[in-house]
């Protein structure tokens, strides 16, 4: 009987995107070290090296971490344990990394009333748990610093409690008694419905605040010398470029990077925004990575190669995306 040759089943990539900013996923890169249990991935950044670096919620029963880092390549993962319990009990959440006098810091926000300032090994600087002096009668469960590096002080979103933001001193961790925004519908600019992600964001000077269920970026401007200059200066509807259910999580600004920014939305597309906001690309991460759960981009960032990681919620999952560029056009 003649052998007949069957050639191995070769699965197609995973690809997304549009034009010049269309993205391979690369199944091998972000894969967390033994022992983790992922429930929910909440925050990524990157520190001056380049190295990428998670904030999530554990499970509370084999693993008690929060933090991994992975190299620049999105390889070499291991736990950061500085902090141990006292930073990683509860949900942690968003995660802000700031330079300040040549060393680096991590601003962290749980949702369970507690505020930390650690080194990049999670090691505590300062930390502030439970009611800091706000209105106790106001809901409370914070959830991203913005922290701007020519200012002394730093902004808490409340995002899944008032919808206010909170200004802290950075090197004490002192609420400076000063409260901003609050409940308020899409009609209303400088209040908010979830104020979810705060984030300084560079190319415009001003705090960009994630307004998720009202669909929008709501900018506000900042006093580096008071922690009463917030005000309200404009908005980026994210409804035309993303649909009108759309749930901005946060945004990540890369002026270095062409003015780019990046903005995972939680019903399940990754936005690339230019310079001016606009969106020019979108990642569908939840239709993309169906298979494997990626349901709810909750971070993302871009690398100084260009590519994407994104972090995504319920279940907590990583994914690496690289950007492919398009061949040059031929010689005339």
């Amino acid at each position: 009987m003649p052998f007949a040759y069957s050639p191995a089943r070769v699965t197609p990539p995973i690809i997304g995107g549009q034009g010049d900013f269309t993205y391979q996923y690369d199944a091998g890169k972000l894969q967390p070290p033994p022992g983790a249990s992922i429930v929910n991935a909440h925050g990524l950044v990157t520190d001056a090296a380049g190295n990428i670096i998670l904030a999530y919620e554990n499970d509370g029963k084999s693993d008690f971490n929060c933090l991994i880092r992975w190299a620049p390549d999105g390889t070499g993962a291991e736990f950061l344990t500085g902090g141990g319990r006292a930073l990683c009990d509860g949900t942690p959440h968003g995660l802000t990394v700031a330079s300040e006098n040549g060393t680096e810091f991590l601003y962290h926000a749980n949702n369970d009333q507690k505020l930390t300032k650690t080194t990049l090994d999670g090691t505590i600087v300062w930390q502030r748990t439970g009611n800091f002096g706000q209105d106790p009668s106001l809901p409370y469960r914070p959830t991203w610093f913005a922290v701007p590096p020519a200012s002394r002080y730093i902004y808490l979103c409340d995002g899944y409690g008032s919808n206010n933001v909170y200004p802290f001193d950075r090197y004490t961790g002192a609420w400076a008694r000063v409260t901003y925004g609050g409940k308020g519908g899409m009609t209303e600019h400088g209040k908010f419905s979830t104020n979810h992600g705060c984030t300084y964001d560079p190319r415009a000077g001003m705090i960009a605040v994630s307004d998720r269920a009202n669909h929008r970026l709501e900018y506000l401007r900042f006093d580096p010398a008071s922690p009463a200059g917030l005000a309200y200066d404009h908005t980026v509807d994210m409804r035309p470029g993303m649909g009108g259910a759309t749930l901005p999580c946060n945004l990540r600004a890369y002026p270095a990077q062409e003015g780019r920014a990046i903005s995972p939305a939680l019903d399940g597309p990754v936005a690339v925004l230019d310079a001016h906001d606009a969106v020019v690309s979108v990642v569908n991460v939840s239709v993309l990575l169906a298979a494997e759960q990626h349901k709810h981009p909750h971070d993302a960032i871009f690398l100084a190669n260009g590519d994407m990681a994104v972090a995504t919620w319920a279940p907590g999952r990583l994914s690496y995306w690289m950007r492919l560029h398009p061949p040059a056009a031929p010689p005339l």
